[in-house]
């Protein structure tokens, strides 16, 4: 097998993650910031549902369907200056119009839209008001993100990673520094009730948004690709990226509706957990540091590297990079999913514990943490084979098989809510996520662009095989330190798992441990100048 296009998979692959580490570090600084000012209060649950829908819209149109479609487009067109930035500068102006719209809906729909979410029709209680009104002051993040995501998938589609990955941190960056300052202020005897805090919350989250967009047009800027940004909705790849957003829009659509209904079943459990919404919200973004460092890494990485291989017909290699892909996501996401399973209210409560967050929050938290992550691996899974039908100009299917696993994923979230609240709703999504994947799997294996390799299948058994070994040393060495602070326990755990991993994976040859280790090498070597 070529090992060309493994390699340059876990270059790309490599790079995006490092950045994302750093975004994803500071994002979890920046909930740390809000779990102590907020914990897992009416304000915590104000916030989370008013920003739930731009932020839901976010993931639908600017990390969903416009920024898959819009790579394998702007391919069409990459190699001629020109073209290329009067493509990308027609759909600039075409979104725009479009968002600006969206955002007009939004403000005359949300006060009605809220109090469902809330189970509060009458829009009677302060907490409501509180959110419709956070609701419309946020919504304007959907219309900054998007066109960030535009800037983004011209770096992508020039293999520039670096600046898409970590243009996050600016966001969370900015996020720290005023509504820490905030804080620390509060702290020195400045006194602020939680609403003004709210409010200061989403302005500034508001502003760092404006600050990311600013960031990724200069980084294109400078790479001399800056679109011509027009209105001409007549420019052929508008039509294009229409035709393929539609399809994809609704299959994002259809999944960010099934985090509504996740809110929705969340707010009815106020009786049994008044907590839920937040708790949940927590734990979600906990796993979404694994799930954005190595499966978002990778799935972003090998679109264009996809795409360009369906255009030039190179199935034998669409088909290596594909597998060369799924190692990565084995490799990388169990450990990380071991990790949060057995070890999650540790880093729950390190995390978030202070302020008023507290051990009541650290549990409920750590529950929902331990049913989400799970489905870490078939999240990211599905993620990976719908970029490669993407990059195939398919988004029909993937907009089919969402809805099937949306259903799904309600039904078992209604039935397993029932018995463990919820902790229910999260195992719920995670069972559908792996659902998902055995479906994409079959559908990419009959188009023929997917086969079992034997040395492929191997690999993976023995990343399975160390995984399994690993759990083992992770629960007796839990057992061992349990009566230990969370920050003992963390400390000692993290380093003799990596050590472990890295033993047996060595042992055992894994192919995604020589590539890593190769470019590792080669890293050194130029540092050091060998």
């Amino acid at each position: 097998m070529d090992k060309t296009h493994s390699k340059q998979t876990v270059k790309n692959t490599s790079v995006f993650s490092f950045f994302t580490i750093i975004s994803r570090g500071l994002g979890l600084g920046r909930e740390a910031l809000k779990a102590f000012a907020f914990g897992t209060s009416p304000f915590a649950v104000a916030f989370d549902i008013a920003f739930r829908i731009p932020n839901m819209l976010r993931n639908l149109v600017a990390d969903g369907a416009l920024s898959q479609s819009f790579v394998p487009i702007y391919e069409k067109y990459r190699g001629n200056t020109v073209e290329e930035k009067e493509a990308s500068g027609a759909i600039i102006g075409f979104i725009s119009i479009a968002l600006v719209l969206l955002n007009v809906i939004a403000w005359v729909s949300i006060p009605y839209l809220i109090p469902l979410l809330n189970h509060d029709a009458q829009s009677s209680s302060e907490l409501t008001l509180l959110m419709i009104s956070l609701s419309r002051l946020l919504f304007p993040y959907i219309i900054l993100m998007s066109l960030a995501s535009i800037y983004m998938g011209i770096q992508y589609s020039h293999s520039v990673f670096w600046a898409a990955s970590l243009g996050p941190a600016l966001l969370n960056t900015v996020v720290l520094i005023f509504f820490g300052g905030t804080m620390f202020a509060a702290s020195m005897g400045t006194e602020i009730d939680s609403t003004t805090l709210v409010y200061l919350f989403s302005i500034i989250t508001l502003g760092a948004g404006a600050i990311q967009l600013i960031f990724q047009i200069r980084v294109v800027r400078k790479m001399g690709l800056s679109p011509k940004i027009s209105l001409n909705l007549k420019h052929p790849a508008i039509r294009s990226l229409f035709v393929m957003m539609m399809p994809a829009a609704f299959g994002a659509a259809v999944l960010e509706i099934g985090q509504l209904i996740d809110i929705f079943l969340a707010t009815g459990l106020k009786e049994e957990v008044p907590e839920a919404v937040a708790a949940l919200t927590y734990a979600h973004r906990l796993i979404h540091l694994p799930m954005g460092i190595f499966g978002v890494a990778i799935a972003t990485a090998s679109l264009p590297q996809l795409s360009n291989l369906y255009k030039e017909n190179k199935i034998e290699e669409f088909q290596q990079t594909l597998w060369t892909s799924i190692g990565l996501n084995f490799f990388l996401i169990l450990p990380a999913t071991l990790g949060l399973i057995i070890y999650a209210e540790p880093i729950v409560g390190l995390l978030f514990e202070r302020g008023k967050f507290d051990a009541q929050s650290t549990a409920t938290t750590a529950i929902a943490l331990k049913y989400y992550a799970p489905g870490i691996l078939g999240y990211s899974m599905q993620k990976l084979f719908m970029s490669s039908m993407y990059a195939r100009k398919n988004s029909k299917t993937p907009a089919i098989i969402t809805t099937f696993v949306l259903v799904l994923n309600i039904s078992m979230s209604i039935y397993f809510m029932q018995y463990i609240y919820h902790a229910g709703l999260a195992l719920g999504s995670s069972l559908a996520s792996y659902v998902g994947s055995i479906i994409y799997l079959r559908i990419v294996i009959t188009q023929g662009y997917f086969n079992f390799n034997k040395n492929s299948l191997n690999n993976i058994i023995k990343i399975v095989l160390v995984n399994t070994i690993l759990m083992g040393f992770l629960y007796i060495l839990h057992s061992f330190t349990i009566g230990y602070g969370y920050a003992i326990q963390l400390l000692i755990a993290v380093p003799i798992a990596f050590l472990v991993y890295i033993l047996f994976s060595s042992m055992f040859k894994i192919k995604e441990y020589e590539l890593f280790r190769h470019l590792l090498e080669r890293i050194r070597n130029r540092v050091f100048k060998k």
